[in-house]
């Protein structure tokens, strides 16, 4: 194995190893830590809010998050559900690097790379259930598995684009 490879090798497993890290790291951090409501209060007026934001109602996990109710709780939960989709989908985008470095199939790549996923984000969630100012929302691993699918769909998409490009 050439310096090169071991390298892209070291480099990729620490990809994952930092991505993991961070799941673990927030989800250790208590909501009043990482809500964004006052800054969003501080930064934009209820009026300027109600013409972008849409007239939503969405349901998840016993409560509701509406517009015309509390627009800041909508932009974060939006803005939170976002981050999962983004961090799960990074996490499987990283163990897919990883994996294919084994000359596995595609699809026993992206298998193996959704079960990562689906482990992290059930560990994440039962994590949870021991911090005192969180509160474990197993549909959230539903989310987090729509974002590992989402970052194997991207990643895929980006090495047809370099293979393509490189003849």
């Amino acid at each position: 194995m050439t310096s090169r490879h071991l390298w892209n090798r070291v480099a990729a497993l620490s990809l994952l190893v930092v991505v993991v890290f961070a799941i673990f790291a927030f989800s250790n951090q208590p909501y009043r830590v990482q809500t964004i409501q006052p800054l969003l209060q501080r930064t934009l007026s209820i009026e300027t809010v109600e013409k972008v934001l849409p007239a939503l109602d969405i349901r998840y996990d016993g409560h509701e998050y509406r517009r015309d109710v509390n627009p800041f709780g909508l932009i974060e939960f939006l803005f939170r559900k976002g981050a999962h989709l983004f961090v799960y989908a990074s996490l499987a985008a990283s163990a897919a690097l990883v994996l294919s470095m084994f000359r596995l199939r595609p699809v026993r790549v992206a298998a193996l790379s959704l079960l990562a996923v689906l482990i992290v984000a059930t560990l994440d969630e039962w994590n949870q259930q021991f911090s005192s100012a969180r509160t474990p929302a197993y549909q959230d691993v539903f989310v987090d598995l729509t974002g590992g699918a989402i970052g194997l769909m991207a990643g895929y998409g980006v090495w047809r684009l370099v293979r393509r490009r490189r003849g």
